[in-house]
Parts: structure tokens; sequence; C-alpha cells
């Protein structure tokens, strides 16, 4: 099931920007009715919400609790993109490599309605009242929303949106390097103003925030933590980049020096979730019969032996018949049949199904012909689903704290920081980041599993650390004509090697590690080229739109920017994202075989 996302006024810059003028000031205190607003059981629905309660959006819509919003915002795209998921409805172009711009645009609709047309905003009136606390605060959540953002498309409308008055129209873009300089600004101020907190002259706006926060229940040191490990991640996103930053006036390697003497790590790579009740739709995405998962994430955790693999995913749901054959049931009696329509013939069971029941780990081929639903990749494996169906309110992920040991690692691997600095050396950071993901995935999906024995966090990642083999290959239980042997071939241990070796199994622990977040894996995966993703079968889009080799770069520019702010769209976006672009296949413009900037295909790893 995919339902269009409601248009209306709201969704255009315009009005977007015409808010105040046409509600009044969207808070008349920065904190006013805080405790009311932020303790409502009611489940947030971002079509009927008041302007003042849009305090508690912005930090919910980082990881959507509404499915229309949640499919149209990674679910379609960068899910399958990353190699976390797949559709078995072929009724969706972009599974095929025929990206579809409706479908492209619910990342930038998130983005402009539910964060940073809230986030701005709040922190105006915050700052002219003073608060600085919670300015600090959602200036972290803006960076967050934003980073999500221009990782995606590339360019994007940022410092027109803030300097945005009741009457612009148009707004003009920044390029990806003005982006993340005004980030990486935002997020060290935050942390230097959380960390000159006093505790009796500020305690009333703690107490606000305590209030009001879904992410660390107003815990200081939490958002320092995320700050910092933000920023890490930020300057290692930029590691091609690094000329280009320190000619604009910024120092990565001093950033990652600073950023890292307190990370995430600090607090032993705990998980940043938001646990209000609020509907985890990954869920319905595979109970509405259009999500299922990629075959490059279950074959490395299948061949690798990853003991995450049954807190992330189930067995095969149902039967696995070979391509070709039905099934139908009818008072209790299944029967099997081979081809279709008025040619179909009866067969026995052994001969249609490929694999019974709960049988295997078993995930889908990113760009293949797959057919429309229904169909026998629907039955692969499936979502988690705990006793009485409570995967419907798993907690909502925002920050996977063992992904600070892996940045740690690679920081200090890049020589930007010492072992004394990261507190150990790479392997032991790298193996530290292991244990961490293995025991938080215990914690927050242990309960949703469904596990009939209970797993040992530690034992488990003991045994795991000492495993040797590498992704398992491509056996398509349907179709062998989508087998492909693997791509990746180092385990868990830890092996060494040179430095790029070192890199390949620090991004695919973090990369498993970093599930479901599948903005934040697609980054790392185009930016390192790890894991090695198995290549597109076939692409309905056009060489001219996307090289199959090289996989899609970016998520091409919504309809809704089209409609709203072409003209800056042309003049400004497109003109940068070209100037950007390092592409060699000779794709360019707002195609998704564009490269956005940190993607320089010019440099290597090293």
């Amino acid at each position: 099931m995919f339902v269009t996302m409601k248009r209306n006024k709201l969704f255009t810059y315009a009005l977007i920007m015409a808010l105040p003028v046409l509600g009044g000031s969207i808070v008349t205190s920065c904190t006013d009715s805080f405790e009311s607003l932020n303790t409502s059981d009611a489940q947030v629905n971002p079509d009927d919400l008041p302007f003042s309660s849009q305090w508690l959006e912005p930090m919910t819509y980082c990881y959507p609790p509404q499915q229309n919003m949640f499919q149209f915002w990674t679910n379609l795209t960068i899910d399958w993109y990353s190699g976390y998921f797949m559709t078995p409805n072929g009724g969706f172009t972009n599974c095929k490599m025929a990206v579809n711009r409706g479908h492209s645009g619910g990342m930038h609709e998130n983005y402009y309605l539910h964060i940073f047309n809230n986030t701005r905003r709040i922190i105006a009136n915050c700052e002219e009242q003073e608060e600085n606390i919670l300015a600090a605060v959602m200036r972290i959540v803006q960076a967050y929303g934003t980073l999500m953002t221009t990782d995606a498309y590339g360019p994007l409308a940022y410092t027109s949106v803030i300097e945005a008055d009741d009457y612009t129209t148009s707004y003009y873009f920044d390029s990806q390097q003005t982006i993340y300089t005004s980030m990486l600004n935002d997020l060290g101020n935050a942390v230097k103003t959380l960390e000159s907190i006093n505790e009796t002259n500020d305690a009333t706006e703690l107490q606000n925030l305590a209030s009001a926060d879904v992410w660390c229940g107003g815990d200081i040191g939490s958002w320092i933590q995320i700050a910092n490990t933000m920023r890490l991640r930020m300057a290692l996103r930029l590691s091609k980049r690094v000329d280009e930053m320190s000619a604009a006036g910024v120092d990565l390697k001093a950033i990652a020096k600073e950023a890292a003497r307190n990370t995430l790590a600090a607090s032993g790579g705990k998980d940043i979730l938001i646990n209000k009740g609020l509907e985890n739709e990954m869920w319905l995405m595979f109970n509405w019969g259009d999500c299922g998962f990629n075959a490059n994430l279950v074959t490395l955790m299948s061949g690798m032996k990853d003991p995450r693999q049954p807190l992330y995913m189930t067995k095969n749901t149902d039967e696995i018949l070979h391509k070709g054959y039905t099934k139908e049931s009818k008072d209790g009696t299944t029967t099997y049949y081979k081809g279709t329509g008025d040619s179909k013939t009866q067969v026995e069971q052994s001969e249609a199904v490929a694999a019974p029941t709960n049988s295997g780990y078993y995930g889908i081929r990113f760009a293949f012909d797959v057919p429309n639903k229904p169909n026998s990749w629907s039955t692969l494996s499936g979502w988690i689903q705990g006793d009485n169906g409570s995967s419907y309110s798993m907690p909502l992920p925002i920050f996977k704290g063992a992904e600070s040991y892996f940045l740690l690692a690679e920081a200090e691997l890049r020589g930007w920081i010492t072992a004394q600095e990261a507190g150990g050396s790479v392997q032991e950071l790298y193996e530290r980041g292991v244990r961490a993901s293995i025991q938080n995935e215990v914690d927050y999906r242990g309960p949703y599993a469904n596990l009939t024995t209970p797993i040992n966090a530690s034992a488990a990642a003991d045994e795991y650390l000492n495993q040797t083999s590498g992704q398992a290959d491509l056996d398509d239980p349907i179709d062998d004509s989508l087998d492909h042997e693997a791509m990746n071939h180092l385990g868990a241990k830890w092996v060494g090697g040179d430095q790029e070796q070192q890199l390949e199994q620090i991004i695919i622990q973090k990369y498993l590690a970093l599930f479901p977040l599948s903005t934040e894996a697609w980054a790392e995966q185009r930016r390192t080229g790890y894991p090695r993703l198995f290549p597109a079968l076939i692409n309905q889009g056009g060489a001219s739109y996307v090289n199959m080799e090289e996989g899609l770069r970016r998520v091409i520019y919504s309809s809704n920017e089209y409609d709203t702010n072409a003209a800056e769209l042309n003049n400004s976006g497109l003109k940068l994202l070209n100037e950007e672009n390092t592409s060699k296949t000779g794709i360019t413009g707002d195609n998704g075989g564009t490269r956005v900037w940190w993607d320089n295909a010019n440099k290597g790893n090293f």
C-alpha cells in the first residue's frame, strides 16, 4: 500500500515561510506551555499539529512516526539504495533504477516541513529571549536533519530559509561545503554553550528542556556527546575534501581532535532512542507487502555469522516457491501448480517449494525485474514481530552509539588523533564498537524479536570477533539468474593489514551496527565503497541518468522543489550541483548518478 502524502499549502516554500503571518508567532514564549505540550499521550499527527506543539515535532520527525511520511521519507529510496532493504513490489520504479521524482521527495518534505521549518524559528525565538540552552539543543536537532538531507540531495536552500522574512518567495541554494561549514559551526557553538551551563542559574531552562526532550530526557551530557559524535562523523565524511575545507578556514583534523574528547563512546556507546509509544512504521512497511530485506545485508550477516541477525530480521515467513510456480489454499488444503492461467498444471509440493517456512534468512536483490506484488519474494525474511505485534511501538532509533567507536577508530587510522586521544588502538576501538552494538541490539531489539533463547551479548561478541568467514554468496531461492558471488570477504575477526583493509573492516562493522539508519549507512557506503554492493541487473532509468556499476549516488530533487522554487533551483541549485559533481561516467545534472560534493571521485580513501 502506498498512500500519497496529502498536499496542501504548508508544503510550499512560500507558505512555510508565511506561517507566522497565518497563525501569529510560532510560540508566545520559548517555553510557553512546555509541560502540557510535551507530555500528551496523543500520537503526533503532523497535519493537525498547532504551531506551538512544534517543539516536539522536529525531534520526532528525525525518524518519522507517521506511516505515509515514513514510506515517503526513505523507504521508497534510501532504504533500498543503502543495501538494507528492498521492495518485493515491482510497481515502485526506484527499485529498477528508474528514479521516480514523486517518490524521491519524502526526505525533502519531511525536512522542510517537519524539521527545518520548526527549528529555525524555535532557535530564533529562544535566542531572542536568551534561552540559549534550548537554542543550542535545537541547533543540534537542526544539524541532524540537515545532514541527512544534504547527504541525500547535495546543495539545499539553507541560508536563504534561515534569513527569510514574511515576504520571501524565492530561496537560493547553498553549496554542500557551505552547509557543512555552517553545521560544524552550529555544533561547535552548541557544545560550548552546553558545557558552560550553571545548574543553579539555568535551573528553570533545564527543567523546561527535561519536560520536552524525547531524545535524552534533559541530560545535557548526552547532548554534548551527540554533538561531538556528529562533528566527528561530519569531519570524516569530508575526508576527501580536507584541502578544500582547509582553504576555506576549516581544519577538519582539529575538529576531529576536539570532538573525540567526548563522544557517545564516553558513555559506553549508548543508543539514542525515542521511547514515547510512537508508531515505528518499519513494521507496517513489511505488513503492507511493500518492503523486504535487501540481499546485501542478509548475505553479509549470514556469511559472517552475525549474532544480530535474528534481532534484525526473521527467517522466511512462508514457503518459498520456485519461479513459475504458485499455490492455492482452500478448505485447509493447499494445491501447487506450475505455470499460470489455462496452461497451469498441478504438481507435487516437493517440486514447487524451494524452501519451507522459517528455514533460512533470505533477501531480495536490488535492481532486477521484480514483478508486482504479491509474489514469492514477499515471503522472504521479514521484520521482527514480537508477541501481539509489539514491534508496532518499538522505540525510534536516532543515534546508534556504537558508531562513535568506529568513528574514533577511523580518525586514529588516518592519523587525525592519537591512540591516547581516541581511548585505545584502532583494533581495540573496532572491537569495542562491535561489542557495544551487539549489547545495545540485545537490549533494544531483543524484547521485540520473539527469540526462543535469549542472546548472551558478551559470549556472542566473543564468538563473532573470532569469525573469519566473509559474506555469503547470493543464492536466490526463487530465480537463480539473480545469483551472485560474494563481494566482501573479510570476517569480523580483526586482521589488520594496510590502511585500506583496516578501513574496510571498520566500515563494514559500522554499516551493520547502524541498521536501520539507512541515510547514514548509504552515505558511508558511497564515501568509502564499503561494503561492496551487488551490482544492478537492470537500469530502466537509462545510462545517461545512473551508471549500473557505480549505482545511485544521490536522490533527485522533489517535484515540490520544481513547483515552488524553480527559478532558484535552476539558477543556484543545479548550477552548484554540477560544479560539485565529479562523476567519471558523464552523468551530470539532477540525476541519480550525479555525485554530491563530498563523494569525490578524484580521490581514493587515503
